[in-house]
């Protein structure tokens, strides 16, 4: 078996609580997570002023000496001409090999009200120790609409559907995962890394593990990161892939708790 240090964290472009966006103290916030592969959302490049208009994602690449892509859900046109496009998204951190990334935009559903924001999913296919493969896809769904959070997640699966081999899904869901738009993710091989499920219980073992899930569910809250009372940031597997611990961090500058789980891959 190989170990993987894994984690989620929606950074909110670097802006604290203090009203500052420094990007400096999210890197050191990551790297205290001492996560091998690292999932983010809400990263922007060369966005704006609000960001300094930087490529958040190269940036932190640089100070944290890893492997980084970025994939935009949102591209506006440039501020002036001659300059860059002004992109929104997600980005993944490695200490791994990146061979290869896309990002797939996840449409909305068509009978709803156009959402606020495009989402999308990153996918990156990591190379790690003994030159083991794992495709981790990251996502930020959308906010404010059960019925668009339901489409996007139909749409990921579509995209798992030619995946060969164990994967990762992390992200920021906006939903519990056990909330009915992410049953999709179920029905179709993905498993909540922190929710070990049995092939068989008695009926008082099944009512305790039910319990133990909900009191598992409320330490593993995210958001709001000062008092999280919503589980909405979470790690999904697919395929031979064992899931180890899984905490949530304690509060950063983000108004997101990140999540980190340790996984193992069979040789």
């Amino acid at each position: 078996m190989s170990t993987w240090r894994v984690a989620t964290y929606n950074i909110r472009h670097g802006l604290g609580d203090d009203g500052r966006v420094d990007l400096a103290r999210t890197a050191r916030e990551i790297a205290a997570l001492d996560a091998d592969v690292i999932g983010l959302q809400e990263v922007d490049q060369r966005f704006g002023p609000r960001s300094g208009h930087e490529d958040q994602a190269a940036r932190l690449g640089e100070l944290l000496g890893m492997q980084v892509c970025f994939g935009a859900a949102l591209e506006l046109p440039p501020a002036t001409v001659g300059t860059p496009h002004r992109r929104y998204g997600l980005a993944l951190l490695t200490r791994y090999q990146i061979l290869s990334h896309a990002v797939h935009l996840l449409a909305a559903h068509p009978g709803c009200e156009p959402p606020m924001e495009t989402r999308g999913v990153l996918h990156a296919r990591v190379r790690g120790p003994g030159n083991q493969e794992l495709d981790v896809l990251v996502t930020h769904l959308d906010n404010a609409s059960r019925a668009h959070r339901t489409a996007q997640v139909q749409g990921i699966v579509r995209l798992a559907e030619d995946l060969d081999g164990p994967a990762l899904l992390m992200g920021d869901m906006n939903a519990d995962p056990s909330a009915s738009e992410l049953a999709a993710l179920a029905a179709t091989g993905w498993r909540d890394v922190a929710v070990q499920q049995k092939s068989w219980r008695s009926p008082v073992r099944a009512r305790l593990d039910a319990v133990m899930t909900r009191l598992r569910r409320m330490r593993l809250a995210t958001h709001p990161a000062r008092l999280p009372v919503r589980r909405i940031d979470s790690l999904w597997a697919r395929g031979e892939i064992e899931a180890g611990a899984v905490i949530v961090e304690a509060r950063g500058s983000s108004d997101h708790r990140a999540v980190v789980a340790t996984v193992s891959l069979p040789r």
